[in-house]
């Protein structure tokens, strides 16, 4: 079982300032997550195909199976809001 503390809404605002810069300096990564059908962040691994073409942010949980970064306390709908906007 994992346990941790929730993200402050200063971490997800430096998160998001760190998220702008490495855009502005890579101007190939878009500042989108990967999706399910219905819109929300996907919660597990993308397959190989869609790693290959997704362009943006992942957590490592959408990387790797024995991944659960940035964990369970991480609040995806914090940092899309802003992202995908």
């Amino acid at each position: 079982e994992l346990v941790q503390y929730d993200y402050t809404a200063e971490q997800y605002r430096a998160l998001w300032f760190l998220c702008l810069g490495l855009s502005r300096l890579f101007p190939r990564l878009p500042l989108t997550v990967p999706r399910d059908a219905r819109g929300l962040v996907r919660e597990r691994v993308l397959s190989d195909a869609e790693f290959q073409r997704f362009r943006g942010i992942l957590g490592h949980h959408h990387v790797s199976a024995e991944k659960t970064d940035p964990g369970p306390a991480f609040d995806w709908s914090a940092l899309p809001a802003q992202v995908d906007a």
